[in-house]
């Protein structure tokens, strides 16, 4: 009986390493998709564990299948589970003649999903919800033990067996699948801030100058417009110095959600450092590029921002605009040029938007 308990937890612990690489970048919960596929492995699992049974007595076996429909249901919810549960199911019928047994399996799938859907609902935490499907599993199970043995004693100690093992395995099960999602999230939020400015959510500096390079790159081999905006806001240093850092926070992060919400869904939007921005404007020739600016600045120009409940203050921005191959024949020259149209914007009266021809 160890060595098979030993096999099964064996199973489940490279079933939930599978789920963790599938789902590192994006949660199971993330998409109906991933739900689907979250529930296809745990049925696959399920399927599994069934074919490597624990034998309890000379005439009783038991499996931990169950747990793929809890696994499927914490991390994935409803989809995920009625998924595992199909899955589990069909595998059943296959790998098993049709029996009264094989009804009673349907029906403790279907009254495990019915519970756990419940539980789930719950506000508890993440192990208490985990224990108490683990709590619900184990009296579904038990009582269809008991229809199924006439032998008293045999079946309370099946009942023990089952319970003991169901206890055991469920908290090493919960700590490897916790522990192996909350080192999916960990890394998604690393990854996330390795990209993001932390203050406006925009892409940083680094993510700027890597999809920068992509589309310079696209942009020669397609001979396609690549535009480019910089852009900053007039005057920070006196926001910063008047209202405090934190009136600037507020306005760094208004206006990037601004400049977000002001181009196509195609465009990138990165803050490249202190009060600088840029948009990158693929397949965009000069005159749209310019008008685009032209209408973000206008936009800024006309805006409140609200540096508390009651006060608000007004920002103007100036901005360099470059594109190749209309303008600029060498696309490495881009960045370059926007730049020294920017600087001229700035000294030559702000708020206003000045092209490389």
């Amino acid at each position: 009986m160890y060595r098979d308990l030993i096999i099964n937890l064996a199973l489940i612990i490279s079933f939930l390493s599978i789920l963790g690489q599938v789902f590192k970048h994006k949660p199971m919960s993330f998409s109906i998709t991933n739900k689907i596929v979250g529930g296809f492995i745990a049925g696959i699992l399920g399927i599994t564990l069934m074919s490597f049974s624990i034998q309890i007595t000379d005439s009783a076996l038991m499996d931990l299948r169950t747990f793929a429909i809890i696994i499927a249901m914490i991390y994935g919810g409803l989809t995920s589970a009625v998924t595992a549960g199909i899955i589990i199911a069909i595998g059943r019928i296959f790998l098993f003649e049709i029996s009264i047994a094989t009804f009673i399996a349907l029906g403790i799938i279907i009254l495990l999903i019915t519970a756990c859907t419940f539980i789930k609902k719950s506000s508890s935490t993440v192990f208490k919800k985990f224990l108490y499907m683990n709590i619900a599993n184990i009296v579904i199970v038990d009582s269809a033990f008991l229809y199924l043995i006439d032998d008293i004693h045999l079946s309370f100690r099946i009942l023990i067996y089952y319970g003991i093992i169901s206890i055991l395995s469920g908290f090493i099960i919960y700590y490897l699948a916790n522990y192996t999602a909350q080192s999916n999230e960990n890394f998604r939020k690393l990854k996330e801030h390795a990209q993001t400015d932390f203050l406006t959510g925009l892409n940083n500096v680094r993510q700027f100058d890597t999809v920068w390079n992509i589309l310079v790159n696209d942009a020669k081999e397609k001979k396609e417009n690549l535009s480019l905006l910089l852009l900053d806001i007039d005057h920070f240093k006196n926001i910063n110095d008047t209202y405090g850092h934190g009136a600037g926070d507020i306005v760094l992060k208004e206006l990037g959600k601004m400049l977000k919400n002001s181009v196509r869904s195609s465009d990138i939007v990165s803050r490249n450092g202190g009060e600088e921005f840029s948009f990158i404007l693929p397949d965009c020739p000069n005159d749209q590029a310019l008008k685009i600016a032209e209408k973000i600045r206008r936009k800024v120009e006309e805006a409140d921002f609200f540096i508390s409940k009651t006060e608000k203050i007004n920002i103007t921005i100036s901005i360099g605009v470059a594109t190749f191959p209309g303008v600029i024949q060498n696309p490495k020259e881009l960045l370059e040029k926007a730049d020294k149209c920017l600087y001229k914007a700035k000294h030559s009266g702000r708020n206003r938007v000045i092209s490389y021809i």
